[in-house]
């Protein structure tokens, strides 16, 4: 199989897909890129399994896959986070050590400013979340090529913005880069060095009653007057 790279005929720059915007198209390597992406975002074991055979593929062609994935994240929309985030994700997983510095400029990026009223899926959220994946694929790169480790530490030495220096100190935690970490961090940070992942298991509490019965408390019945919702015969039907 070729893994060249080739070049899209419409030229655009936009990764909004729709019609007459195919940017997995491109070349042999952005397909696989695309199937990436879709399997990633399936529930099923079908899904799992087609998404690990095209990681495989895609370490075949490991050269090509940064040129790929970059060229798609840079052209991809600023708004278009969950793209950005899903195409992170599959570099971690197929790129080799050559990826590393492309995710530490990800992970150092930018942020926008937070606004009032936006709530928890603000811009500056969505971009937060893009940035700390990029601290986690960045991870698996270093698992697999102990070699660029330290690109790593030079996020935890830029001091990002709270949240991402919080993932990249976790992640060095879990590489054994810890006191590396501690050397770069601000005594005020030293705090973050304390936190770890924990266990399902370790967070599960026995009860402490142990008769197994529930008292002072009486199901909600369904009165006479109640009545199931009901679809009404006015719809409207889109032209």
């Amino acid at each position: 199989m070729s893994c060249e790279k080739q070049v899209s005929r419409n030229g655009g720059d936009c990764l909004e897909v729709g019609a007459g915007s195919r940017p997995f198209d491109g070349s042999a390597t952005a397909w696989l890129v695309g199937q990436g992406v879709r399997y990633l975002n399936t529930a099923d074991k079908e899904g799992e399994l087609a998404y690990l055979r095209v990681v495989e593929l895609l370490r075949h062609c490991s050269k090509d896959v940064l040129e790929t994935v970059v060229g798609l994240f840079r052209q991809a929309n600023l708004g278009d986070a969950p793209l950005r985030w899903s195409l992170l994700y599959v570099l971690g997983d197929a790129g080799d050590g050559s990826a590393s510095e492309f995710l530490v400029r990800a992970a150092l990026r930018s942020l926008p400013e937070a606004k009032e009223g936006e709530g928890c899926e603000g811009a500056r959220d969505m971009e937060l979340l893009v940035c700390t994946m990029a601290v986690h694929a960045l991870q698996r790169i270093v698992a697999r090529h102990p070699e660029v480790s330290e690109q790593l530490l030079k996020i935890v030495s830029a001091r990002p913005a709270r949240p991402i220096l919080i993932e990249a100190v976790k992640v060095a935690g879990e590489l054994g880069l810890k006191e590396k970490a501690r050397d770069l961090l601000a005594k005020e940070d030293h705090w973050i060095l304390d936190i770890r992942r924990a266990h399902t298991q370790e967070l599960l509490a026995d009860a402490e009653r142990e008769d197994g019965k529930e008292r002072g408390f009486t199901p909600p019945k369904a009165g006479s007057l109640y009545t199931a919702p009901k679809v009404g015969c006015c719809t409207h039907k889109e032209k």
